[in-house]
């Protein structure tokens, strides 16, 4: 994000007029929190003199390990306002910002993450009328604004009001009587779930972060009324199913019919099947397949649960989340209007070390059991580690889930090889590079090299779930090596379940293998019927067949010989619910 030296000139509404607070000079100071973890701190030092705002902000992180620093300079009177920034937004971006303009319509929006940016922001809506929205100096995209709720202020029992700042997605501010930001729910620009808090709030910062998760959620649901259009019964005529767990055999001319969310019928078409009232679309020439899997997201947002529905994902697997966010979106998934592809949870679980991510963390056996049946109780389908399991904790963790029919599955803790994971009984390995320091590098052969700990991942049956869109994100040097080992492992026949980790799209996911050399049969087959296999699902889930859900998506193109059509779906159906690309909100 490079805007050095940028000016933007905007109609003129004179100066900012501010809180109160904002013309005292003094020190504000914020924790930040990611998945609950505080990971740094926000300080801002504010000299307002003769009728000019100056904020000076220095935002200091450390994510996993990586030590991070972002330093911002605000300033703004009657005449202009200048925003200048430099260094790390999150782990693998950057901002370089050095703009001025006119005060007057827009203001400098920015991704930084900044809680007191985002007060300025409110302060400039509300001394220009509330408008519906406000636009950014740098692009011109605009902020929708609105006050939301209000709650009891903890700390002197008068007001916070709850503030939705509505860009690409939207965030939760809360704000005190006098204007001043006590909390912050956003992502940061590695998508990743992060709270702002003021520090006079810290004891109150689970209950503002439940709220303000809801508050997300209820925003969400009322955004997205009438996206997608539910019908008890549902018939499709005249399409062409293709039979992804059947080799790809076409099935041409075929009528599908849906009650109920479920498969009733595929087969010829036959009028006197079709109930009446049913919502019937011709879908003659077209393609059928099932509804895809992505195997491996994260979702710190409810808008990713759109985002995902409309590239033709109608199944995901969160691999890692806040409890009770998660928690609060599969309560909401039961609801039949929910916009949101079906979900499954793999509940993480971390060791203990400056560099953990969450605060779900294990250092003993007992701890490990403990958080293993949190999750069982609460629901959750499988477990993940992450990188600072200890090789008895993991252990404790794997034989603790078998009790409770869990699989365990993720990340290669540090200082193991994979060979830890698969002698521990591990379901899924998570990222393709954590198999560059446990496999054998040389002139020779690639499996003959590697032969035995490939036949063990083989024989016990082990998914890899390599994500290769995340290693264009962070410009990993490797990304050349990790596709050869995919490749390999696939040719050997490990099976491989798609997954983004939040980057890119599941498409662009599939994409990547079919330019390794898989057959678009064998990519597809990633996204829908291995991941079904893997999670014992294949009688609700994976192919086009009676009694199934009725998840299905319908391509201009047979996707066997013209992969691109992917990219151009016409219709989704999850459920009982129908989405018309191009005609959603």
């Amino acid at each position: 994000m490079n805007r050095k030296l940028a000016i933007i000139y905007v109609s003129f509404l004179g100066g900012l007029m501010l809180p109160k607070y904002s013309f005292s000079q003094g020190n504000s100071n914020y924790s930040i929190y990611k998945m609950e973890r505080k990971i740094g701190t926000e300080a801002v030092v504010s000299s307002p003199a003769n009728g000019q705002i100056s904020d000076q902000i220095t935002i200091i992180t450390n994510d996993r390990g990586a030590d991070m620093a972002l330093n911002c300079q605000f300033t703004s009177n009657s005449e202009k306002t200048s925003y200048r920034s430099i260094g790390h937004t999150s782990r693998f971006k950057k901002e370089n910002a050095d703009t001025t303009f006119s005060t007057g319509l827009n203001f400098p929006i920015s991704e930084n993450g900044s809680i007191r940016m985002k007060e300025q922001l409110l302060s400039f809506w509300m001394k220009n009328g509330r408008p519906e929205s406000i636009r950014s100096a740098w692009d011109g995209k605009a902020t929708h604004i609105r006050e939301i709720a209000e709650q009891i202020d903890p700390l002197t029992q008068g007001k916070l009001r709850v503030i939705e700042l509505k860009n690409q997605q939207n965030e939760i501010l809360w704000i005190d009587a006098d204007g001043h930001a006590v909390y912050l729910g956003t992502c940061d620009t590695e998508a990743d779930k992060r709270e702002i808090i003021d520090n006079k709030y810290l004891s109150f910062f689970n209950d503002f972060n439940l709220k303000s998760n809801k508050y997300l959620i209820e925003t969400y649901i009322k955004a997205n009324k009438g996206v997608g259009l539910s019908y008890e019964n549902i018939v499709l005529t005249g399409g062409n199913i293709v039979d992804l767990a059947d080799g790809g055999k076409i099935l041409y001319d075929r009528m599908l019919q849906i009650k109920n969310g479920k498969i009733e019928y595929i087969g010829k078409t036959d009028q006197k099947l079709i109930p009446e009232g049913a919502h019937v679309i011709d879908v003659g020439n077209k393609f059928l397949i099932p509804g895809l899997w992505n195997m491996h997201v994260h979702l710190f947002h409810p808008d990713y649960l759109k985002k995902e529905l409309l590239t033709g994902v109608t199944t995901m697997r969160d691999m890692g989340n806040e409890f009770d966010f998660v928690s609060l979106i599969k309560k909401s998934e039961a609801e039949p209007s929910f916009l949101a592809p079906r979900l499954i949870r793999a509940g993480i679980i971390d060791g203990k070390s400056d560099f953990s991510l969450g605060i779900v963390t294990a250092s003993d056996v007992k701890t490990a059991k403990e958080q293993v049946k949190r999750y069982h109780d609460a629901g959750f389908e499988q477990i993940k580690v992450y990188s600072y399991v200890k090789k008895n904790v993991l252990s404790a963790i794997v034989a603790e889930a078998n009790l409770y029919h869990m699989d365990v599955v993720g990340h290669l803790p540090v200082g193991y090889l994979v060979g830890t994971l698969v002698d521990n009984g591990i379901k899924s390995i998570s990222h393709i590079h954590y198999f560059m320091n446990s496999l054998k590098w040389g002139k020779g052969d690639f499996i003959s090299a590697n032969k035995v700990l490939l036949d063990q991942i083989k024989e016990k049956n082990i998914y890899l779930d390599p994500t290769l869109n995340v290693y264009a994100l962070t410009g990993d040097p490797k990304i050349k090596h990790y596709k050869l080992i995919l490749k390999q492992m696939h040719d050997y026949g490990i099976p491989v379940v798609a997954g983004t980790d939040n980057e890119g799209s599941l498409i662009q996911e599939l994409e990547n293998y079919v330019s390794l050399g898989f057959s678009p049969l064998e990519a597809l087959q990633s996204a829908t019927i291995i991941p079904a296999k893997m999670m014992n699902m294949t009688a609700q889930s994976g192919s086009l067949n009676q009694g199934k859900n009725s998840d299905v998506l319908v391509l201009d193109a047979n996707p066997l010989e013209d992969f691109s059509t992917l990219q151009r779906l016409n219709i989704i159906i999850k459920g009982q619910s129908i989405i018309l690309k191009g005609k959603e909100k």
